[in-house]
């Protein structure tokens, strides 16, 4: 069960014609590489896994481009995951390319676990479409939203690979039943977070708290925020407690993404709610829910937060840049969970380029 218990450019950048990896720094280095190809040269593959922004210029001549994308997932915990990041393959083919054109390409990075309330925990993801910060709580926070992953052609997005939805919260003694609600993943469309709920049959009680909304529309086109998860519900024989709604994702921004909704922080709940993912649009925030009861002479309260929705790719092109899918959007299952916070993170997103 998952719970807690009772209240609580870049210098040095050599690449050669076969293939490199390399890291790079916020700084946005860029890699020229000649004025032109020779006819024979082998191809050039760029990969990038560290979150950033990197941009590469293809030599002139080149029309074709091949790239593989993945979003950042987004945090989960040992019991439930966060929701995977999409990957998308394909060729970008540019309409014309007679003195080199510039590819901006961002990496999204994981959303932190949904567990705790550890410096790491909840944090969202930076990307192009940055990953929402899960909600505060005093003895849980939700997970973060994951990144969304780009690549930009000559500073217009061509195609974007979404970000997951962190994971929900329960922090709730003596339950029967409990789901803290796992995040939306990105794929064809956005997923929905899960809900969070939590039940007793000494005292009865249920609570349901929404998961927040996948953004809304197909990948081929604009998308627009996930909404905001509901205010859920509460059924007992005590006081009902109360609930409130998460946050709606972010729109698309040309320049950097849809942002994913902030988990909502509670202040003195005990359980914060799941961030939304990144991407082209954002993906909405959980709502949350409590239950309060007396146990002898204590107050004792039950709480829950639901799961964050996942942001929307784009597989659009530009004016200038069409973008040819071979296979994706799909869910690559870069969403975190496992024993210990290096896993309980989301996955970081790659780009891939190769031409």
């Amino acid at each position: 069960m998952d719970h807690r218990p009772g209240a609580p450019s870049g210098p040095g950048i050599s690449p050669t014609r076969r293939s490199f990896t390399r890291g790079v720094a916020w700084s946005v280095p860029v890699i020229a590489v000649g004025a032109a190809a020779p006819a024979f040269a082998a191809s050039l593959t760029y990969n990038q896994s560290t979150p950033g922004p990197f941009s590469v210029v293809v030599p002139a001549g080149i029309r074709l481009v091949n790239f593989i994308l993945v979003g950042g997932g987004g945090g989960g915990s040992a019991a439930y995951s966060g929701g995977s990041g999409a990957r998308i393959a394909g060729t970008i083919t540019l309409s014309s390319n007679s003195g080199g054109v510039v590819l901006t390409g961002t990496v999204g990075a994981g959303g932190g676990e949904g567990i705790t309330t550890a410096s790491t925990a909840g944090v969202g993801g930076a990307g192009f479409g940055a990953g929402g910060n899960g909600g505060r709580g005093s003895a849980v926070f939700g997970g973060g939203g994951g990144g969304g992953s780009a690549i930009l052609v000559e500073g217009l997005v061509a195609v974007v690979a979404g970000g997951g939805g962190g994971k929900g919260t329960v922090s709730a003694p003596n339950t029967n039943t409990s789901d803290a609600g796992t995040g939306g993943s990105s794929a064809g469309t956005a997923g929905n977070g899960g809900a969070a709920t939590s039940s007793s049959v000494s005292p009865g009680y249920s609570i349901t708290a929404a998961g927040g909304g996948g953004a809304v529309g197909q990948p081929t086109g604009a998308t627009s925020g996930g909404a905001a998860g509901g205010v859920g519900s509460a059924t007992g024989v005590a006081t009902a407690g109360s609930g409130g709604g998460g946050n709606a994702g972010g729109s698309f921004n040309a320049t950097s993404g849809g942002a994913g909704a902030a988990g909502v922080t509670r202040g003195s709940g005990a359980a914060g709610s799941g961030g939304g993912g990144g991407g082209y649009a954002g993906g909405g925030s959980g709502g949350w829910r409590t239950y309060t009861y007396t146990s002898g002479t204590n107050t004792v309260v039950a709480d829950a937060g639901g799961a964050g929705g996942a942001g929307s790719s784009f597989t659009g092109g530009t004016p200038t840049a069409t973008v040819t899918i071979s296979s994706g959007p799909s869910a690559p299952g870069n969403g975190g969970r496992g024993d210990g916070p290096a896993t309980q993170r989301g996955g970081n997103g790659s780009v891939t380029i190769t031409y």
